[in-house]
């Protein structure tokens, strides 16, 4: 149960994480994605203003000076005066990988006005054109038309090297969060594995301790329906069976109330050394018949009153003088007392029993448990 639990809040925990981390990387995906192509953009927009810059300077460009731009800025160049390519346009292939289309779309820059787009060649090809119009007081003939043309396919390739290096973080991210929500998921879970484990022992001691007088009512049922003679021996067997387990149904309705939160306390005004002979006086000849004396200690001095429930009091007193009385040994005196202390009154119930060893300390308090003594000698 606990590691279906686990797995099915490990799963939802990496399937949340994952579409955030999804979402966060798609969204770093498409911003790297914007600023590549905003930067091969301006790259070549710089390509157009540094030929514009230079024919500013110049009457002339050299195919050379050319040819080393397009190296240094990755593009081709289509220069075209008054409709004319100009001869370098033949020579690095330009003047064919343009289309009406694209030529169409500079047609109407005006003077000193530049645009950016995509187009396709004939073959099918993409590529990303920057077209610059220049304007005529730089130049001698009247209007040129400056491009600088770059294939797609270098960002193209770029793009795709992002969308793969997200994808790996957003596995590698995914499989990380999972192990920490593994984790989380058992850190989390701990507290409920350990109240189910307790809750499961807790119902297979009271069916223990449930079962165990009941078989005993019935076989001495049983057995003075056919022995006469012992037949009011066996209903007293009977009969303190019967008190046994009226005893452990009221420990278990008390339990199942504090679990549930259901428990109402009655407190109210108490004189110590009163409840204490009330308690006293209810309980010596049960433990006088059980082979135990019980012995009162009260100082002389009066008790300030207390303030609590005096049932639940009574029901805690019970449960520890029977227990004094199962396994304090034959003949051995019981004792409760009361001390007056700054801070309340301090009740105790003292048996002479064999006391709880050091290694069973803290077990003992739990529900039903006993000593590897009381497993072995009385069950």
């Amino acid at each position: 149960m606990m590691r279906s639990l686990r797995l099915r809040l490990t799963g939802l925990y990496a399937l949340l994480s994952a579409l955030v981390l999804a979402a966060a990387l798609v969204a770093g995906a498409l911003l790297e994605a914007r600023d590549l192509r905003q930067a091969g953009d301006e790259s070549l927009l710089d390509a157009v203003s540094a030929v514009a810059a230079r024919l500013a300077g110049a009457t002339t460009l050299a195919d050379s000076w050319l040819t080393e731009q397009e190296q240094a800025y990755d593009c081709v160049y289509y220069l075209e005066d008054n409709g004319v390519p100009l001869e370098h346009t033949g020579k690095n292939g330009s003047k064919v990988l343009l289309t009406d289309g694209a030529l169409d779309r500079c047609a109407g820059l005006g003077a000193g006005q530049s645009a950016v787009f995509d187009f396709e060649t004939a073959n099918g090809e993409a590529w990303r054109c920057a077209a610059l119009a220049l304007a005529p007081a730089n130049l001698r003939h009247g209007p040129r038309l400056l491009l600088a043309l770059r294939s797609t396919a270098s960002l193209n390739a770029q793009l795709a090297g992002v969308a793969v290096k997200y994808a790996l973080l957003w596995v590698g991210g995914t499989a990380l969060l999972t192990a920490a929500g593994a984790l989380l998921a058992h850190i989390a879970l701990k507290p409920t594995a350990v109240a189910l484990r307790q809750q499961n022992e807790f119902v297979a001691a009271a069916s223990h301790e449930l079962r165990a007088p009941l078989t005993v009512i019935k076989s001495s049922l049983q057995a003075a329906a056919s022995e006469p003679a012992r037949r009011d021996k066996l209903l007293t067997i009977a009969g303190a069976e019967v008190t046994r387990l009226q005893r452990l149904t009221e420990e278990l309705l008390f339990l199942a109330g504090q679990d549930a939160h259901i428990l109402r306390l009655c407190p109210e005004e108490l004189e110590p050394d009163t409840f204490l002979l009330e308690v006293w006086e209810a309980w010596r000849a049960p433990l006088r018949q059980s082979g135990h004396e019980l012995a009162l200690d009260l100082p002389d001095e009066p008790f300030s009153p207390i303030r609590a429930d005096k049932g639940r009091l009574e029901q805690l007193f019970g449960i520890l003088l029977h227990n004094a009385m199962e396994y304090g040994p034959e003949g051995t005196a019981i004792e409760l007392k009361a001390e007056q202390r700054n801070t309340g009154t301090l009740f105790s119930v003292r048996d002479h029993g064999p006391g709880v060893p050091e290694k069973d300390r803290q077990r003992i308090f739990r529900r039903f448990a006993r000593g590897e003594e009381c497993r072995t000698g009385k069950e």
